[in-house]
């Protein structure tokens, strides 16, 4: 049996053999955007994709990685150079016909690894589908999203802020310019609208989804304060994220997959 955990460095034969494994297979999707002047652009998937091949390597028998989807639902920040948008019904079609693709290969459980708050309304429906559409179950999951990390946050914080910075400090320090990061935290306050792209954001964890073009919150690209960042709070964030998405993958693999039943 191989002991490779990427499916992009598997042969055909190997991924006969680790389907017959019954590996979960996580499918790592970010975007490609501007994240303020000192973060990169791939921010969001990089993130998602080390999350996703920390988890594997924890459980090398159970997990295989695919390839990352690095562009995802961005229009709204089309005001700042660098951003690639996708359309919402173009981007939930293709992570589709990746789930059915593998499905129809042997797999039965896929789990979307999400690092951007925007895709997480069309990766809902791109599971959904998947799991309605093949013989495959499908689950999505954020990264920002799946760990308890609010008490890590020591600053404001939505997006390329305080976390997101912390993290890339951890994981590529030398594409993080720490001398360009500066606070912008201006909006109009609402206590009903969950404030920012991702779940979970601070201050404001309302029940209404709101969403503007990003240009008229911040002139610089950033919510939050990345001055703040640190990179020993940006490693317990990111093993907070690999440990939740960990248990969950090892419980999503053991998940039985009921037959259906038509009460016509």
């Amino acid at each position: 049996m191989t002991e490779k955990i990427l499916y992009a460095d598997m042969s055909w034969p190997e991924i006969k053999e680790v389907v017959a494994e019954k590996r979960v297979v996580l499918i790592p999707i970010g975007s490609t955007e501007q994240h303020g002047p000192h973060l990169p652009t791939k921010t969001d998937v990089f993130i998602a994709y080390n999350v996703s091949v920390a988890v594997a390597k924890k459980y090398p028998k159970e997990i295989v990685v695919m390839p990352p989807v690095n562009y995802g639902l961005n229009e709204h920040h089309m005001d700042f150079p660098g951003t690639i948008q996708i359309d919402y019904e173009t981007l939930i079609k293709f992570v589709i016909d990746i789930g059915k693709s593998v499905a129809h290969h042997g797999f039965e459980k896929l789990i979307i690894v999400n690092g951007h708050g925007s895709n997480v309304a069309p990766m809902e429906l791109a599971a959904v589908r998947i799991t309605l559409e093949s013989g495959a179950i499908c689950a999505s999951a954020a990264t920002f999203d799946i760990a308890p990390t609010t008490n890590l946050i020591k600053a404001e914080d939505s997006h390329a802020g305080d976390i997101e910075t912390s993290i890339m400090l951890f994981l590529d320090p030398s594409n993080v310019d720490t001398s360009k990061a500066v606070r912008d935290w201006d909006f109009p306050e609402s206590p009903f609208i969950k404030f920012g792209e991702k779940p979970g954001d601070i201050p404001f964890p309302g029940a209404v989804i709101f969403r503007d073009w990003w240009s008229r919150m911040s002139t610089t690209g950033t919510l939050g304060d990345p001055t703040k960042a640190d990179p020993e709070r940006g490693r317990k964030a990111f093993e907070m994220a690999v440990d939740a998405l960990s248990t969950f993958a090892v419980e999503f693999r053991k998940r039985e997959i009921r037959k259906r039943i038509d009460y016509h």
